[in-house]
């Protein structure tokens, strides 16, 4: 794309681009990268950009950046708890740094990145209904390398993705969940077997087996799973 800002039918375009690229993800990780290529693309003047979920204690569940100078000043954000990504999720707005050099709203982060090439930045909060779910945020090595019209670009992008990676990041969660409760299942199958032989290898009734499973398992410092397993499969209990 050119150094000029797209027209309404050229963000029209972008917003489908966007639907498009964090449909065919699977994954809300796969999701905020493909978000993150596609920012520095069409925002005028940006050498970086990066996005990131965040959830309601203000850590970070995914995060995607274009580069290590977008990666290391993000990080730096977190670290040490301020700079104007996490603003614009706490405001749900967006914030903009015409040089960080001359920024005072952040003293500790702006000296820890003066030393990287980024000077101007751009942060608009991923929102839904229900809140912010995180924030985008591009960088540029110039002063000034942004104006008002790249903050409603980058709005514009922002809604339609807020709602697509809140679709991902619940479908994840849904899957580990998933994933949890058959690890969950699998395992208390797993300790009543090995008690039912225990039962039957030494005649314990129901809750001695089961209590000497548990005391086996802290002698041993095996896991219990792992203890019932292994008894499974022929080891000594």
């Amino acid at each position: 794309m050119d150094a000029r800002l797209p027209l309404a039918d050229e963000l029209a375009a972008l917003t489908v681009r966007i639907a498009d690229l964090l449909l065919t993800h699977d994954a809300a990780e796969e999701a905020v990268l493909a978000l993150a290529q596609t920012l520095v693309e069409v925002i005028p003047g940006a050498t970086g950009a990066g996005a990131s979920l965040i959830d309601a204690k203000g850590r970070r569940t995914s995060t995607a950046s274009t580069d290590a100078v977008v990666l290391e000043a993000d990080q730096l954000q977190y670290e040490l708890g301020q700079g104007p990504c996490l603003t614009a999720w706490a405001q749900q707005a967006t914030i903009r740094i015409e040089d960080t050099r001359k920024e005072t709203r952040w003293p500790a982060w702006t000296r820890a990145v003066a030393k990287l090439p980024l000077r101007s930045v751009i942060s608009s909060a991923l929102s839904t209904p229900h809140g912010a779910i995180g924030a985008l945020k591009v960088y540029s090595a110039t002063p000034g390398g942004f104006d008002s019209s790249a903050d409603h670009v980058i709005e514009r992008l922002a809604r339609p993705a807020a709602l697509m990676l809140a679709n991902a990041q619940a479908r994840d969660s849904a899957e580990r969940l998933s994933g949890g409760l058959m690890r969950a299942l699998d395992d208390r199958d797993a300790v009543r077997t090995a008690t039912g032989i225990l039962m039957e290898r030494h005649g314990f009734g129901p809750d001695q087996a089961l209590a000497s499973l548990i005391a086996t398992s802290r002698e041993r410092r095996e896991p219990l799973n792992r203890l019932s397993r292994q008894i499974i499969s022929g080891a000594p209990g």
